[in-house]
Parts: C-alpha cells; structure tokens; sequence
C-alpha cells in the first residue's frame, strides 16, 4: 500500500518505519505511465530494503510569466492510484511552506548553458529546478533518486548539482517512455486535440530518422534540414529549437555520443524529446 502524506514532519514519521534504502523520485504531479516506469526502476534499483518516495509538487517557482501554474493539471487522486500501481511506498504532496518555509534563499551558480534550448525561453527556470530538488534533497535524505531522461538538459544540471553539493546521492536516469507511435509520454499531452495527436508523432518519427542519418555520416545541418522537413510536413507543429550537443550540452564531435533535442509547439503545448546520437564520419560508416 502506498501512503499518502503531506507535511515534513508526517514524511519522516511514515519513511522511519520503512526500508533504509531510500530512492526519491520527484514529480510535479499529473503521473502517467512514464512516472510509473520511473517508479519501477526506483523499486527495483532500492530492493527489499529500499523505500521509495514520490514526491508531488507543483513547483510555482518554474513558471515563468507566460506559462500558466494554476492551471497545470492536478489529480492527487489518480496520482496516488498510479504510485501504489508502480510500488512506491510514499507519495509526498507537501505545500509550497514545506517546501520553502520562510525566505530560502539558494545561491546558484551561474552557467551559460542555463540559457540555452528550454532556458532560451525559460529565463530561470533551471535555478528554480536546482533550487526546489536542492530542497527535496534535503528534507527527504534519499540515497540515490530516479530522473526521467525526456528532460535532459534538466537531467544534466541536476546530475552535476548533487556530483557537487550532494556526492553521496546517487543520481539514476531513466530512458523516456513512450506511446505506441513514439511520442514521449508527458502530463501535457492531454492538452493535445485529436488532430494535434494524429501528428505528434512526426515528433520521434523525425528524431529516429536524425540517427539513422547521422550513422551514416550525415552532417549536422543534412541532419536538421530534414528533420525539419518532416515536422514541417505538417502545418500543426511548429519548432521552438532543434540542436545537436554533447551529453554536457556543449560541442558534439564526431565519434562522440551525444543528444538530439528538440521542442515544438502544437498550438499552446509546448513539447519537448531528445534521443541519443552519434555522429560518424562518411569515410567510417561505409
């Protein structure tokens, strides 16, 4: 059975009696399947002895002014029926005062790829995502926690932050879930008209032909002109960006494993993928 608590002091009390293996899987709630293989992996990677904690929090701090917090989509109901499905053992809804009691004031370091691909048009959001896991670090204590990797640029930063500030927290990423015809399971998708979905898929179906691409020597722009031309086969989907990085976000060389990323619109969803890439030189993919 999954329990449901709230505040700080009700989250120690139910973790106390529970495995001393503790994984944290943060959410901002909205569970889907994709949340619940993030649960499994959590459950299999603490073992009998583990204690897996789902965080639920809407966090009003990566909101910028254009991006609506009151009415991203909120079902505690539903989300503890997926968590107990999965095999978590707490779900933890705190309130924004459990959260940032008082002024909590994090000072974070600045970095230029905090601008780049969602931080373009994001402005703050990555301090807010390393303020608010800072914190869910530090009330839950957790030996390792459970990231998804369809937010990889977040994955990044946070992998980095705890190598730093919290070394003994093992950071576990997770590959991204995906539906039937590709598209990456997100809490946004319900916002997607019919018409909308029937084409989301041309999302993953172009980032898979990226790859196919690039392993036979394509060039980074071969590789993002005609992903382009394939979300551009529909009049739906607009692009926000499209890059080719390394796994730090920097300049991908051949040779090198590294990401695709992108982020389109469809209508007002905003949605984000990346797949793993590797660039090969045409003399070597003969």
């Amino acid at each position: 059975m999954t329990l449901l608590v709230h505040g700080n002091a009700e989250l120690r009390l139910a973790m106390s009696g529970l495995g001393s293996n503790i994984c944290l899987v943060p959410t901002m709630g909205a569970l889907h399947d994709g949340h619940g293989t993030l649960i499994d992996a959590a459950k299999d990677f603490a073992g009998k002895d583990g204690c897996v904690v789902v965080s639920d929090f809407v966090n009003p701090k990566q909101f910028g002014q254009e991006e609506d917090f009151e009415k991203y989509p909120r079902n505690l109901e539903s989300d503890l029926k997926i968590a107990h499905s999965a095999g978590a053992h707490i779900l933890w809804a705190p309130s924004v005062e459990d959260v940032y009691p008082g002024h909590w004031p994090l000072d974070i370091e600045s970095d230029p790829r905090f601008e780049i691909l969602e931080g373009r048009t994001r402005p703050g959001h990555f301090v807010a995502v390393i303020e608010v896991v800072t914190r869910l670090f530090d009330i839950v204590q957790p030996n390792f926690a459970v990231f998804g990797e369809k937010d990889f640029q977040q994955l990044i930063f946070i992998s980095e932050m705890a190598q730093k500030r919290d070394p003994q927290i093992g950071i576990l990423a997770v590959p991204t879930k995906r539906a039937a015809d590709g598209l990456a399971l997100s809490s946004r998708n319900v916002y997607l008209s019919s018409d909308q979905r029937n084409v989301a898929h041309l999302i993953p179906d172009a980032l898979k032909k990226a790859v196919q691409l690039a392993s036979k020597g394509a060039t980074q722009f071969e590789i993002k002109k005609t992903v382009t031309e394939m979300i551009n086969t529909s009049d739906l989907i607009e692009i926000d960006y499209l890059e080719i990085l390394s796994n730090d976000l920097t300049e991908l060389k051949t040779g090198v494993v590294g990401r695709i990323l992108i982020a389109v619109k469809l209508g007002n969803t905003r949605l984000i993928d990346n797949m793993p890439i590797l660039l090969q030189d045409k003399n070597d993919s003969n």
